[in-house]
């Protein structure tokens, strides 16, 4: 038996109740009620009004209290301040979820006030609250209509879950008349107690979604929100359009850092880690989603070279011009493909990519070509352009092409240029089930968005640790010099501290000291050795070189003493409340082939630290040319932010320049990570100059701005929008028969292992685990098992070294429950290794992980016949009841010491998880 998720009821629920059904014209009761009947719901639908008997022909009740059943859903259209007690009346009638279409509720201070009232009663009493002030949502496939739309939702494979009402009004309309469906629509508005993330969850195992469709205001908690991003779109994609794109932020000005990294680039770089597809436009949306639904996927690294064959020059111009928009890039012929074009086409063709193939090309000539391209290892998928010509219709063009479309293993999408003749060969392919596109530019979009879903696989395979193991860090010293400066009341450390700092994380640094007066700055550059650069320390000096305060190559003495007299005057004119404190005397680095580079780190106010590279020196915010990564990073993720920048151009050898040492720089990204994972308190951090050629990398100057974070990081480095991979769990035990292994949290690269090991479970084994008769995994669910986010969710696999390869031999792992306070977990161990203590092993890491994570409760659904699994459960101290729904499975629970009363949590009791 498996288990349906615990938004099933909600989102895809057998019966609902309509409370405040009506029949008065334009009433929000009658145009819901309306839309519920002519959905053709396949369950019962109640209404709820005590001021009718009947209505459109069946029994209205009075109260919830008063219907025949528990329905799954009960939906609200009634006055704000009916709210709180109905939901106390649907909790004594045993409903779990509510839907709020009512408004009202953020128009004024009573208003908030009885939203505040309603989620507490809907948490107080276990109940899920959707709403309120929202369109509503819809199932198609169930008949499920239950909004004030006025246009109900064709059946498709694509989820829309959308933060704003009027938005989905508009999109189901568009839809409608392009004939685009939809498996659900949920309108949640912007205040909803079930999450973004909850959804998400739910539509990422609901087999009727192959490709889901966010609209996205605000994120409220932003680990959970990527979280299941990640999840979700490791399995189908997920695309997302976001409002906001330029709007100001409200960024400190302390740092370059700070004034280069906005909210939106955040977010841009928070969705591409999760793998998520972003859309800049309205009906972008609906594009990506149709392309992603109908291609095939290229192959990865790189996954992004496009060839175009067209039956003309302009378009295939055209659709050049905007590879790069689309982080795509022209694929070069081979010569062997060129030879084989020249047999087939006239001399005049082009001779590379685009590939013309002339005007006069008739159906054999196409299919030909597009054979030939598709054959060439230099590209990873192929756009093909047509335009109707006096030789040849688009309907006779698409029926030679499709059969080489199809027969290829490549992405082939179509582009049918014009009007009504267009139509027909598109009609074609859209049959076929294959890509299409209207125009040029689309056709490269489209082919756009399979590359960076392909490209978001590999980036959701990145689960780095907090720390890089081979650096060798200081960070009690970090923290000694960052609790000194607290304690002398100041908020950002100054250019020697902020680099001590950095070298106490391995970063090098230009060796510099504080003056204090002319003399003293003289006899600092004699120890420090000539040329020297002079930099001012002053509180209220954010940019040096703004007020004058910089002077570089001072080649003796006499420079130095005036080189003081100058910047402390300069000081007093141009930043009069600044207080001076002195004159910093730096080691001149001079490398001729250096690169000044930008590297820096800010807290973003829902994301957390952000990394951030690009161009440096003292024209950064002119250039603006900076990528962000969120934290942690590893050396693929520090490769891939670096390929996004102009800057990256230059690194490679340059105006007979030789190349830069890319791995030096990368391992100073790495420190960097290391700092944002091990020093909540870091608000912002500028290195800027950070000077890079083939001999290393050092840090000519460097700002740290501290906030209000803590010294050190929690177990679970909450101040992270991604968990890292929690190293510090492992550990070795030693089993009753002697053999060790080694448990640690489950990593992506465990596919093929967790693979190896279900093939090696007997039947009995796996139904007992599973509740089902499985005898292998699907691919959704390998990835869902293997591709975690140690947050909600942890596994731990007991890794055997004793063989040619490393094998699992068992693996348990909880989810964390909607409450907050309990979880859910699952067990299984390969036949030949149960009885020998490992299921207790594994439980013990369990156990203590959510311990320390502050879960008080953790609860198992074991089938009665699993007398093994019981015996382990019941040695374990754990108290059995049977399941709610089902007689045959018994429902283990375990108080984790240190925690709330049981009494405390909220649980669904009634609404398990998927069991894995």
């Amino acid at each position: 038996m498996l288990y349906s998720h615990y938004l099933q009821g909600a989102l895809a629920p057998r019966s609902v109740a309509l409370v405040g059904a009506s029949q008065r014209e334009a009433a929000l009761g009658t145009y819901v009620l309306d839309n519920l009947l002519a959905g053709g719901f396949k369950g019962p639908i109640y209404a709820v009004n005590p001021k009718y008997g009947e209505l459109a022909g069946q029994t209205c009740y009075a109260r919830v209290a008063d219907l025949p059943q528990a329905p799954d859903l009960v939906i609200l259209v009634t006055p704000p301040k009916t709210v709180p007690d109905l939901i106390d009346e649907c909790a004594e009638r045993g409903v779990r979820a509510v839907l709020v279409i009512s408004g009202g509720f953020a128009d004024s201070e009573a208003g908030r006030l009885l939203h505040e009232k309603a989620v507490l009663r809907a948490r107080a009493r276990g109940i899920r609250l959707l709403g309120p002030h929202c369109l509503g949502i819809m199932r198609p496939d169930i008949g499920l209509n239950a909004s004030y739309a006025r246009t109900a939702a064709r059946p498709g494979s694509v989820a829309l879950v959308s933060q704003s009402g009027a938005l989905v009004s508009a999109l189901l309309d568009f839809a409608q008349t392009a004939g685009f469906g939809f498996s659900s629509v949920i309108a949640t508005g912007a205040a909803s107690e079930v999450e973004f993330s909850e959804i998400l969850d739910f539509l990422s195992t609901d087999g009727a979604t192959r490709s889901i469709i966010l609209y996205v205001e605000g994120v409220h908690d932003a680990r959970a929100f990527l979280s299941s991003v990640r999840v979700a779109a490791s399995v189908k994609p997920v695309v997302v359009l976001k409002a906001g794109r330029h709007l100001a932020g409200s960024k400190s000005p302390m740092s370059h850092t700070g004034a280069l990294v906005g909210d939106d680039a955040v977010f841009d770089a928070a969705l591409r880690r999760a793998g998520a597809i972003r859309v800049d436009a309205y009906f972008d949306m609906f594009s990506a989603a149709e392309a992603l639904a109908a291609a095939r996927f290229p192959r990865p690294d790189p996954g992004n070279r496009l060839a175009i064959v067209s039956n003309g020059g302009g378009p295939g111009l055209l659709a050049a011009d905007c590879v790069a928009d689309n982080e795509v890039v022209l694929a070069s012929l081979t010569a062997e493909t060129v030879k084989k074009l020249d047999e087939i086409l006239p001399a005049t063709w082009s001779h590379g990519n685009p590939v013309d193939v002339i005007r006069d090309a008739d159906m054999e000539r196409c299919a030909k070509a597009l054979e030939r391209v598709l054959a060439d290892p230099g590209n990873d998928g192929v756009l093909v352009l047509f335009s109707p010509t006096i030789a040849l219709g688009a309907e006779e063009a698409a029926k030679a092409l499709l059969p080489v479309a199809r027969a290829s293993d490549k992405p082939v999408i179509t582009a049918w240029l014009g009007g009504e003749d267009a139509h027909r060969g598109r009609a074609i392919f859209d049959a076929a089930g294959m890509a299409t596109a209207s125009s040029p530019e689309r056709g490269v979009e489209a082919f756009g968005y399979l590359s960076r879903f392909v490209r978001g696989r590999q980036m959701r395979l990145q689960v780095p640790p907090p720390q890089v193991a081979e650096f060798e860090t200081e960070a009690a010293e970090a923290r000694r010099i960052i609790e000194r400066a607290s304690a002398a009341g100041h908020a950002t450390l100054d250019e020697r501290e902020s680099k001590a700092l950095l070298a106490a994380f391995g970063i090098d640094t230009a060796r510099t000291r504080l003056a204090a007066s002319a003399e003293e700055a003289v006899a600092l550059a004699e120890e420090i050795g000539y040329p020297v650069a002079l930099k001012v320390s002053a509180s209220g000096v954010v940019h040096k070189t703004d007020v004058g305060g910089v002077i570089l190559s001072v080649m003796n003495a006499r420079e130095v003493g005036h080189g003081f007299d100058l910047i402390r005057s300069r000081c007093a004119e141009r930043a009069p409340k600044a207080k001076f404190h002195g004159v910093l005397v730096q080691q001149m680095i001079v490398r001729p082939d250096g690169r000044e580079l930008l590297v820096g780190l800010v807290r973003d106010p829902a994301f957390g630290p952000v990394i951030s590279f690009g161009m440096g020196g003292i024209a950064v915010e002119v250039l603006r040319d900076a990528a962000v990564a969120l934290p942690p990073l590893n050396r693929f993720l520090a490769r891939e932010l670096i390929s996004r920048t102009r800057a990256a151009q230059m690194l490679a050898q340059f105006r007979g320049k030789p190349p830069v040492d890319i791995e030096v720089l990368i391992d100073v990204l790495l420190k960097v990570s290391d700092i944002a994972c091990e020093l909540p308190c870091v608000q912002e951090l500028d290195i800027n100059p950070l000077l890079v050629d083939q001999s290393g990398a050092v840090a000519l100057d460097a700002r740290l701005v501290l906030g209000d974070g803590p010294l050190v990081p929690d177990a679970t480095y909450s101040h992270l929008a991604i968990h890292p991979y929690p190293k510090a769990l492992a550990r070795t035990h030693r089993l009753r028969g002697g053999e060790t292994v080694l448990l640690r949290p489950i990593r992506p690269e465990d596919a093929q292992a967790e693979t190896r090991l279900v093939s090696r479970l007997s039947p009995e084994t796996m139904y007992m685990r599973f509740h089902a008769p499985l005898r292998e995994l699907t691919t959704e669910r390998l990835v869902r098992f293997t591709q975690i986010d140690y947050d909600r969710e942890i596994a731990f696999v007991a890794i055997d070294a004793s063989g040619e390869q490393e094998e699992i031999r068992g693996v348990a792992r909880y989810t964390r429950m909607p409450d907050g306070f309990s979880c859910e977990f699952g067990v299984v161990i390969e036949d030949d290794w149960q009885g020998r203590g490992l299921g207790h092993a594994l439980m013990t890491a369990l156990e203590e992980t959510a311990r320390s994570r502050g879960l008080t409760e953790i609860i198992g659904y074991v089938l009665r016949d699993n007398e093994g699994m019981g015996r382990l459960m019941r040695g374990r101290g754990y108290l059995a009841t049977s399941a709610p729904d089902d007689e045959g499975v018994r429902r283990y629970v375990k108080r984790l010491i240190g925690g709330a009363p049981i009494g405390a949590v909220r649980a669904l009791r009634g609404h398990a998880t998927e069991r894995g």
